[in-house]
């Protein structure tokens, strides 16, 4: 079989560990973390701050002797032994159907029915020309991958066992042949069937009912070995066709690195933590801490304010059930630092923030920004650390920003995991700094108090549709999102990026927690050169583009339809959407870091149905 190529994204997000792929001649499905094979000149992806998130909160999932991240394997083009850099793939599905008639009675079927011969991975050949074929009827046949296949909610994957199904009921030890039945063009479920030349039969609508299909086998045909002997699975098996969009949703964590001096310092605070944990209680603890001959030489090069920073974050760490990384991201964004960073092709972070005076802030937008940011060049890196089948597992957005928790509960990328695929990108943004006595101002409304309500029902009706506890985010992280939908829209007009190269990271602090409100609009691509500028570059123009995209919003093509829309409608089932639809809020999804939730352009403009909870009013539009 000839060697397949995808982008490190491609292997991460859409066709990682458990993913199964169509390939030109038959079906795969990509093999575990223990089938990536590296070349001898790998290195490890370093990001100090995800690694012991990852090891918190995944505790039960990794190996003891967890080592960090990688990237994925890059190909050799000059190697093509089974030792090649690579990942591996497992042939799946193992029923495949061949263009064989019925030999006995070729005139049996009626003439708008077409059969094929079923057959099994072990009964074929392999061609020259390295294509799987079958020989029946007295010549090679080719034959293709059966499209169906059974699925659990706890990620596991099997073959169907089409011939039990086919005689449920019945003599189940024959072994005559089975044949795929198409009647008619229309591809409705109770149109195809398996049938066996005995007489016995099961339409492909049956395998639709409940229970259908019997209980989970606990197979994982990408893992090794596909099943332990101590593993169960009580859930039950759904008919999963193997292009369904819901047969693989990665499971990821992203976060925006910091400046190396950032975390040199963070680094080395951990290593000086006894003894900064033994000096703390004196008034002057940083003048001592630069005295002590072991720890002198360690804070160099950095100023009091940045120690003391750095250690209210290192403080807000250790007490949260996790160190989300967005706190960090977002305290250093917001510093109002003139320069963050270094500009140099080997900096993850280098951005400017702007002089607020050169910017001419009119109302609203004098009061909602405290400050932008042109974010000349970051780097982005991803974690892939598990998937779900079926229903798609919590976004990351739905943590609040002093509390981070991963899903834990996906299916494993290994049977030990001792490390976790990731990639990084580079590229460019632009940040802008919410003032919190705006948010404040604006939250003390009645109107809005209601609302959020109405908006937190939602998310709770919301949890109850998948069976998981639900997650408050607030109505101002609704609010914020919703705004940078809308600035995302707009800045796609502008910039020359299409929305869908666009990408959001909302911040937004969780009741009792410190301040922290942002938005960071950006993009990013593989290689080190990262974007072209042509987004940051429209950072002295946010005002004029908040001011057009918020106008746009007023009023819907699709109104009064998706004005009265709200979370509690019961003539649709979309809970985490206020006034929202394709035609005002809705991005693509690659954009947006909660799937599309969590929107409600009635908290920023006054829509037809008048709900008084705008943020900003339509005069000053």
């Amino acid at each position: 079989m000839a060697d397949i190529t995808q982008s490190f994204s491609q292997l991460l997000l859409t066709y990682g560990p458990g993913a199964m792929l169509d390939l030109p001649e038959h079906a795969v499905v990509v093999g575990g973390l223990q089938g990536w094979r590296y070349g001898p000149g790998w290195t490890p992806l370093r990001e100090d701050r995800l690694v012991p998130l990852l090891r918190q909160q995944l505790a039960g999932k990794l190996s003891e002797t967890f080592t960090g991240l990688r990237q994925p394997p890059v190909q050799d083009e000059e190697r093509h032994d089974p030792h090649a850099p690579g990942v591996e793939v497992v042939v799946f599905p193992t029923w495949f159907t061949a263009d064989v008639g019925d030999p006995a009675d070729p005139g049996a079927a009626p003439r708008d029915e077409k059969r094929r011969r079923m057959v099994r991975f072990s009964d074929l050949s392999v061609t020259q020309a390295g294509k799987l074929s079958y020989s029946g009827a007295g010549r090679r046949q080719d034959v293709n991958p059966i499209r169906f296949v059974a699925a659990c909610a706890g990620g596991h994957l099997q073959d169907i066992d089409w011939r039990f199904l086919a005689h449920r009921g019945k003599d189940t030890s024959c072994r005559k042949e089975l044949y795929w039945v198409e009647r008619g063009v229309s591809s409705d479920p109770a149109d195809i069937s398996v049938r066996c030349t005995c007489g016995a039969s099961v339409t492909l609508g049956d395998l639709y009912k409940p229970r259908f299909l019997g209980t989970c086998g606990c197979e994982s045909p990408w893992l090794q070995p596909r099943r332990t002997a101590d593993e169960t699975c009580g859930n039950d098996l759904k008919l999963l066709p193997r292009s369904a969009t819901n047969s693989y949703f990665a499971q990821t964590i992203t976060v925006i690195s910091l400046t190396s001096e950032d975390d040199a310092l963070h680094e080395a605070l951990r290593a000086h933590q006894a003894t900064i944990d033994g000096i703390r209680s004196l008034p002057n603890f940083i003048d001592v801490l630069r005295a002590i001959p072991t720890t002198r030489d360690a804070f160099v090069g950095f100023s009091d304010a940045d120690i003391a920073r750095a250690l209210a974050d290192e403080r807000e760490a250790g007490t949260a059930t996790a160190a989300n990384p967005r706190i960090a991201e977002f305290d250093l964004l917001a510093s109002g630092k003139p320069v963050i960073g270094q500009d140099g092709p080997d900096s993850f972070l280098f951005a400017e923030t702007l002089d607020r005076a050169a910017l001419s802030l009119a109302q609203p937008w004098d009061g909602l920004l405290r400050g932008v940011v042109r974010v000349h060049r970051l780097r982005e890196v991803t974690c892939l650390y598990g998937f779900t089948r079926l229903e798609p597992p919590p976004t990351n957005a739905e943590s609040e920003l002093d509390e981070i928790q991963l899903s834990v509960d996906g299916a494993d990328l290994a049977r030990t995991v001792e490390w976790l695929p990731a990639i990084e990108q580079y590229g460019e943004g632009i940040f802008l700094h919410i003032a919190p006595d705006f948010l404040k101002t604006w939250l003390t409304k009645p109107e809005v108090h209601d609302w959020a309500q109405v908006l937190r029902d939602g998310e709770a009706r919301d949890a109850r549709r998948f069976n998981r506890p639900p997650r408050h985010l607030g109505i101002a992280y609704w609010a914020l999102h919703s705004l940078s939908h809308a600035l995302l829209a707009e800045l796609a007009l502008e910039c020359g990026y299409p929305l869908s190269s666009l990408k959001e990271r909302i911040y937004a602090s969780g009741t009792g927690q410190p301040d922290r409100y942002g938005l960071l609009i950006y993009t990013s691509t593989a290689g080190g050169q990262g974007t072209l500028g042509g987004l940051s570059s429209m950072a002295e123009q946010v005002p004029q583009i908040l001011h057009r995209a918020i106008k746009r919003l007023i009023l819907c093509s699709n109104d009064p339809i998706c004005a009265e829309h709200g979370p509690n409608n019961d003539y649709d089932d979309r809970p985490l959407h206020g006034a929202a639809c394709h035609a005002c809020l809705l991005i693509p999804e690659t954009s947006c870091e909660a799937r599309n939730t969590r929107l409600d352009r009635g908290l920023l403009v006054e829509t037809v149905v008048r709900r008084k909870t705008e943020m900003f009013f339509a005069v000053e539009c």
